[in-house]
């Protein structure tokens, strides 16, 4: 007998907002993902459980619609809006164990309501799925029975078969809500399906981007809404079509930059991949920019050990080594912009001063680890964080030399820059005219080292906050100060993602191996 669950296991994705997307239609679902927001965030910080959120969701959805209406609609996605979703490896697997005679049973929070008629479609001899209350024929939103996660995959499970105990079980899941139906399997098979294919990635990435697509998107529009629509159209009109892919072709350009320090850094660890091979990896970590620290970034370690072999310890202490320097370069920008300001040169020397003494500090590791380190560890509390640093700062050792510190500073800094006079640019087409390239950078620096210390994803809020400030400080009127916030943020984050994605479905294709027994 074999088990699959659905979203993220036999499709690449959560299929239940496809579906919600395809029968309510576009424009309709993402206003309602705007209106539930607040919902969508409390689940995403486990703060509301999964079938309440879910209840939420279906109520603002599908609350009273015929139930004859909503079977078209399941059957419908079930014709159209599946196959697109599907993993080819997952049903290569599926054919498999029909080929073999096994019994094939799909457990899963999705709704039966598209899951029914798939399964027909498919062959597949029974479901057990999230079933809707129907109330005079009208959808409540209400869930009927427990939400199919957890220990309540097995009762299901037991409620089609009897005892599982009597079959060879194989079982396929993504999620710790199928760790007890994977915990019963003879074969459990967890986010893979066999040896072959264990080199894909995980899909659960997805739910974070979209977490973060959604809060900015609400933000963005509360900002524009305070600015006024007419007068943000108007800013934009002002911009020649040529403008912004020409900008965000510098901004790649500082993307290069940041390339050529990280495959820097893999030689001087004594490790080689392709130019090609390693620019894609880079580029795929970008999907994952929209985290908290850009912590998400560090994907590229695990992609890096999935194809290359490369233990992940030295490529951790690499990207330790990138925030580093990122760190050092942003704040070298903000001294050199405030150097302009005479009364402020005190402020600039004292902070240069700091940062030459920590580079030479660390060019004497064993006094960091005496000196701070070790009597930080005697603190019950600060012992797990001291040792680690400790771990990192000898892994990266070889990073923190002069030659390759300073270098790679200095790349940080030049993609640092760009992007503050793509800023500066883009003042001067809104009419901002009165604001310097010096003050453009400080104004990108400043904002991005803020939105980095909020620990947000993305920086969300936080940036926007200050780049916003600043600009209205600056001399910019509010109605540029919001168009050139949106368009910076525009060119640098999501451009960042929108590249990552695509880099990284590259490497996943490109990496795939051909599903075997």
């Amino acid at each position: 007998m074999a088990v699959f669950d659905f979203d993220g296991t036999l499709t690449r994705h959560d299929s239940f907002l496809a579906f919600l997307r395809q029968s309510v239609g576009v424009g309709r679902f993402w206003l309602g993902l705007g209106v539930l927001f607040p919902v969508l965030l409390g689940y995403a910080l486990r703060l509301i459980p999964n079938w309440r959120a879910k209840e939420a969701v279906l109520t603002y959805f599908l609350k009273g619609q015929s139930w004859a209406l909503v079977q078209q609609w399941g059957q419908r996605f079930a014709q159209q809006g599946i196959a697109p979703l599907l993993r080819p490896e997952a049903v290569q697997r599926l054919r498999w164990h029909q080929e073999q005679g096994h019994q094939t049973i799909v457990i899963s929070a999705s709704l039966a309501v598209y899951l029914q008629p798939w399964i027909a479609q498919m062959g597949i001899d029974a479901v057990s799925g999230t079933d809707l209350v129907v109330e005079a024929d009208r959808v409540t939103g209400k869930i009927r029975g427990n939400n199919c996660y957890g220990p309540e995959k097995v009762a299901r499970l037991r409620s089609l078969l009897g005892d599982p105990s009597q079959f060879y079980v194989y079982a396929y899941g993504d999620s710790r809500g199928d760790r007890e139906l994977l915990a019963i399997a003879n074969a459990p098979h967890y986010r893979h399906f066999g040896a072959a294919s264990a080199g894909t990635m995980p899909p659960t990435w997805e739910r974070g981007l979209m977490l973060s697509v959604i809060a900015a998107a609400t933000l963005y529009l509360a900002i524009v809404l305070w600015s006024g629509i007419d007068q943000f159209w108007q800013a934009l009109n002002l911009l020649p079509v040529w403008l912004l892919p020409s900008l965000a072709g510098v901004v790649f350009l500082g993307y290069g930059l940041r390339f050529l320090r990280w495959q820097w850094y893999l030689v001087a660890m004594g490790y080689w991949v392709p130019w090609g091979d390693s620019f894609r990896i880079f580029l795929a970590s970008f999907a994952l920019t929209a985290s908290p620290g850009k912590a998400g970034e560090s994907i590229k370690s695990l992609l890096l050990k999935r194809q290359y072999a490369i233990p992940i310890a030295p490529t951790l202490a690499g990207l330790f080594c990138e925030r580093f320097t990122d760190a050092l370069s942003v704040v070298l920008l903000i001294c050199l912009s405030l150097s302009t300001a005479a009364d402020l040169q005190w402020l600039v020397l004292t902070i240069g001063a700091c940062q030459l003494a920590l580079i030479l500090l660390l060019q004497k590791p064993s006094w960091v680890k005496q000196g701070i380190l070790h009597p930080l560890s005697r603190w019950s509390k600060l012992r797990a964080i001291a040792d680690k640093l400790e771990h990192l700062i000898d892994s990266a050792s070889t990073l923190l030399k002069p030659k390759i510190l300073v270098g790679s500073t200095l790349l940080a800094f030049l993609a640092w820059g760009l992007e503050g006079l793509v800023l500066y640019v883009l003042f001067q087409f809104l009419g901002a005219t009165v604001i310097t390239p010096y003050q453009a950078v400080l104004i990108h620096t400043a904002s991005g080292l803020l939105g980095a210390l909020t620990f947000l994803p993305g920086g969300i809020g936080g940036t926007e906050a200050l780049l916003l400030g600043l600009s209205v400080f600056y001399g910019a009127n509010q109605t540029i100060a919001v168009t050139a916030t949106f368009l910076i943020r525009l060119l640098t984050l999501w451009f960042a993602v929108a590249i990552g994605i695509v880099a990284l479905i590259t490497v996943q294709r490109r990496s795939a191996l051909p599903t075997a027994e």
